[in-house]
């Protein structure tokens, strides 16, 4: 008589908190700016681009209310990365942009998730960032060797650049405002 087999224990299903092939940089400043202002920078990505080395040629922007795609291709370590339709949602205090919809990047990238957190304090607003890649095989291992620590890395730079770009774009805007009153009470003189 063959013994009965014990049926095998369910495999469980992977959590994304564990997930080893999700590629994540998380990073958070605070800024002198209003979480509207953040977006509004973010979502000018030929601007942002400044703050994020990761974002190379930028295309067609198509937006109704608080949902859109953005056309543009990426950069990792430097290097020129294929490009991708991305598309984003912006909800109260959080605007997200998701996996490409269309373009080359899609075969490449099997999930993408970059987040703008933004949450107001005393100070400004605190802004948390989020990127999280998981590339499709073969490319996955590559990208793990070669991306985990540098996308920490370059996330934290990120932000600090953020900071600097807006903060300089909100002391530009103060200082032509102070101009343009001197300007006003010169010429008003009798």
């Amino acid at each position: 008589m063959i013994p009965a087999r014990r049926p095998r224990d369910p495999v469980p299903m992977i959590d994304e908190a564990v997930d080893t092939s999700l590629i994540v940089g998380e990073a958070r400043a605070t800024v002198r700016a209003t979480p509207d202002e953040v977006f509004a920078f973010v979502l000018n990505l030929e601007r942002y681009r400044r703050a994020d080395h990761k974002i190379g040629r930028v295309g067609e922007m198509r937006r109704n209310g608080n949902a859109g795609t953005v056309r543009f291709s990426g950069r990792l370590r430097g290097l020129p990365g294929p490009a991708g339709t991305y598309p984003f949602t912006l909800t109260g205090d959080r605007l997200v942009f998701g996996t490409p919809v269309a373009g080359p990047a899609r075969w490449f990238l099997e999930h993408f998730e970059g987040s703008f957190d933004c949450e107001p304090t005393d100070d400004g607003t605190l802004v948390t960032h989020r990127e999280a890649y998981r590339f499709r095989r073969p490319w996955r291992w590559l990208a793990d060797r070669l991306l985990r620590s540098w996308l920490e890395n370059d996330t934290a730079g990120e932000m600090v650049r953020l900071k600097a770009l807006l903060e300089a774009g909100e002391e530009a805007q103060e200082a032509q405002a102070g101009e343009a009153t001197d300007a006003g009470q010169e010429g008003s003189a009798p």
